[in-house]
């Protein structure tokens, strides 16, 4: 499954591409990485398990072999769990086109070798034209591009470029491959905070040497937490700690970690009327503020001088 894989943007159905972002609508695991997980099943996935396993099932980083052309259909029938037919949704994913390639065909794999595949993403991304948002639109055919983004500016490139809406999806260590839709020019969108090995410097977002990162007080926002302290919170530094690694570090989250969607998280949920009591939870949805609060989470804050 290529949640990215809209009619127009994608032909060739013997490419396969790896991705660190679960896709969930068809998929294949060993039994040993089931027995990996299974006894860390949460009790309440909240916004689902296809989440839990991209967040807080511990398997990342490890990645996944998906096709370019879709071989599963969604069906986006009319009472699916996430999806009711005639919304935006159902109409991007009954439109998907699906592979009709015959068992065997798929030629030399060893291009998905993980050193041969970075080797050659490395390849195409530093010999390819930086340009930025306001370039896109005068992108030209048969070229090659690389456009630095950050979560926080993602959603009109999304819609530029027909992504889905929301989360970086298809994404391999924070590269997604796209095209222009009017050009058909490929388009290799690096996260800044990711992008270290394929951005030069002057493009990478990194930590900041000085960030101070702390569990606020019960219902407390990050802008009282760090003011009290006598420092800032910095919403650049929150999406760094954004990860069920950090809340581990500062939390019991005996119920597991899990995804929500809120602008006060990262978060530990400490009111036990909630269905998500006692749970670390993290976002790939919103982007977090720093005046964000909730009285049922305690936030975990970024804080710098």
């Amino acid at each position: 499954w290529n949640d990215n894989g809209v009619a127009g943007q994608v032909s060739d159905e013997r490419r396969l591409f790896r991705t660190d972002y679960f896709p969930g609508l068809g998929w294949m695991i060993r039994s040993e990485t089931w027995r990996q997980i299974r006894d860390a099943w949460p009790e309440f996935p909240s916004t689902g398990w296809d989440h839990w396993l991209r967040h807080g099932s511990g398997l990342h980083p490890r990645e996944c072999i998906a096709p370019e052309v879709s071989r599963t259909h969604h069906l986006a029938v009319k009472a699916g769990t996430n999806v009711r037919r005639g919304t935006p949704a159902a109409k991007r994913l009954q439109s998907m086109p699906v592979s009709h390639l015959a068992p065997g065909k798929l030629g030399d794999l060893a291009y998905l070798l993980p050193d041969n595949y970075d080797a050659e993403l490395r390849a195409r991304v530093r010999s390819a034209r930086r340009v930025t948002a306001d370039d896109v639109p005068s992108l030209a055919a048969g070229q090659e591009y690389v456009l630095p983004y950050s979560r926080e500016d993602y959603a009109p490139l999304a819609k530029a470029f027909l992504l889905a809406p929301a989360q970086p999806r298809t994404a391999h260590r924070g590269l997604i491959i796209t095209r222009h839709p009017p050009s058909g020019a490929v388009v290799f969108m690096v996260d800044r905070r990711l992008g270290e090995q394929l951005l030069p410097d002057q493009d990478v977002w990194k930590p900041s040497p000085r960030r101070v990162v702390q569990a606020a007080l019960p219902g407390q926002s990050c802008d009282q937490h760090c003011g009290g302290a006598g420092l800032r919170c910095d919403e650049r530094e929150l999406e760094f700690v954004s990860s069920c690694r950090y809340l581990r570090e500062a939390f019991p989250c005996e119920s597991g970690c899990g995804h929500q969607v809120g602008d006060e998280l990262p978060a530990y949920v400490h009111d036990a009327k909630r269905d998500t009591a006692r749970q670390c939870l993290v976002t790939d949805d919103k982007v977090p503020t720093c005046k964000a609060s909730s009285p049922a989470t305690t936030r975990l804050c970024a804080c710098v001088p």
